[in-house]
């Protein structure tokens, strides 16, 4: 899997991160990939938050991009 690094505006949707975390790269923006939901929504994440995600739908069998969806859906319920 590949993910885009030193992408303008790259921002991921879920952690809000523009800036790389990483002690050695602080001047560059945070690698970034756009997954398609199920719902054929496009959703950026970091590589930190796809890994999580990742493990969610392993941990709860269920499908990565409906996961995506459910949890898109949470943060516009909560306008976050």
């Amino acid at each position: 899997m590949t993910f885009e690094y030193n992408k303008i505006n790259a921002k991921c949707m879920w952690c809000k991160r523009t800036k790389n975390p990483h002690p050695d790269f602080l001047k560059e923006t945070i690698p970034t990939k756009i997954f398609e939901s199920k719902k054929g929504r496009k959703i950026e994440l970091c590589f930190s938050c796809f890994e999580q995600e990742r493990e969610n739908s392993e941990k709860q069998k269920i499908d990565f991009e409906t996961l995506l969806d459910t949890k898109l859906e949470v943060l516009k319920l909560l306008n976050l």
